[in-house]
């Protein structure tokens, strides 16, 4: 590439002379160095938006704390107003984002289930949440994802994951029953009994090609 000592331009032609000092160009060996600065870009208004719906959700819940505390010094149902709106951004800040709907429906029922677990807690009655919501929660998650195993074979990966995760959650309220928490202990007993057997049919059932793809996937 030739290049204008006077000018300090470098010239991809076949000129002899610069074009703005008509000095004679040379052969520059080294390579110029290219400063490329990208577009200034506004963000879209969905991120001011996005940023907006969480920020009232927080502050809605520090409101509604503050006006409890006033009101009596004791917490009650500021708790609740506070769950539903970590329940609302939870929610959303997992919709937001593209994934499959497989990954999304086990998200939201898991959190469906652990945020009326801690709706009965701010209300002192939890007992009905830890008896049957989050154990039928676990095993209606759970049955889901094996029967779209089972008839979407190709694509068997895709629901594996969130099984494997789901199976392992659903041991939990199998704790539940120990520790003597739970005082209606069929749904329990259910998805822990349905936890269990997935977990055992996950590492002794798949076919070598599984296997593989499952060391694959996860750089066993």
């Amino acid at each position: 590439m030739k290049y204008c000592k006077n000018c300090h331009v470098h010239y991809d032609t076949d000129l002899e002379h610069c074009l703005f000092c008509n000095n004679e160009l040379i052969e520059d060996q080294d390579k110029p160095t290219y400063y490329k600065f990208s577009l200034i870009q506004k963000k879209p208004k969905a991120q001011f938006f996005y940023r907006l719906f969480i920020f009232l959700n927080i502050i809605s819940a520090l409101v509604s704390i503050y006006v409890d505390y006033l009101g009596s010094s004791q917490l009650s149902w500021s708790w609740v107003v506070a769950v539903t709106n970590g329940y609302i951004m939870v929610m959303f800040l997992m919709m937001w984002p593209a994934s499959p709907w497989t990954s999304r429906i086990s998200k939201i029922m898991v959190v469906s289930g652990l945020t009326i677990i801690l709706l009965g807690l701010a209300i002192n009655d939890y007992g009905w949440a830890v008896d049957y919501v989050f154990p039928l929660t676990l095993l209606m998650n759970m049955l889901l994802l094996s029967i779209l195993i089972i008839f979407n074979r190709k694509k068997w990966f895709e629901y594996f994951g969130n099984l494997l995760i789901m199976s392992i959650i659903g041991l939990v309220p199998g704790l539940f029953n120990l520790l003597n928490i739970t005082t209606v202990t069929w749904p329990s007993s259910a998805s822990f009994t349905y936890a269990v057997v997935t977990l055992l049919g996950i590492f002794i059932l798949p076919s070598k090609s599984s296997r593989e793809e499952f060391k694959r996937r996860f750089h066993i």
